[in-house]
């Protein structure tokens, strides 16, 4: 593979990994006012199972568990850093944490949570091909 081919490969791989995190950034922000502000309501069951029945505290562990991150990554992303690839693989890794999170505190099932589950983890296998190319880059060079 030449080295413009393997340019461009990386290139796209970087450009999927943060328009991926920039969406879910975009999907965790809305999910955290939504929820810090009233309009999504989890009922009385699912709000008595969060810690101190917070449904603030929710709101801002959302933004700052998942939000914060994937912004991170995006932005890193397109800025082409070098801390690309990690912001990447560490926030799809703290999504899946996430997702285990709501089920260890809410002990509900929702469709929702093996898709998110699945999107940290394409997130973090995106990661990993994006440092496996850097480091093969760095090995020719």
């Amino acid at each position: 593979m030449t080295a413009a081919l393997r340019q461009r490969t990386r290139g796209r791989w970087r450009d999927l990994g943060a328009g991926l995190a920039a969406l879910m950034a975009l999907w965790a922000w809305a999910g955290a006012v939504g929820i810090a502000g009233g309009g999504i309501d989890f009922g009385p069951v699912i709000t008595s199972r969060l810690p101190w029945q917070s449904t603030w505290l929710a709101a801002c562990a959302l933004a700052a568990g998942v939000a914060v991150p994937m912004s991170a990554a995006a932005l890193l992303g397109v800025r082409r850093s070098p801390a690309a690839p990690p912001a990447l693989m560490t926030a799809g890794l703290l999504l899946v944490g996430w997702i285990a999170a709501q089920l260890v505190f809410i002990r509900t099932f929702s469709w929702l949570q093996p898709v998110c589950a699945g999107y940290g983890l394409v997130l973090t296998l995106i990661a990993a091909r994006t440092r496996r190319h850097d480091s093969t880059d760095r090995e020719r060079t």
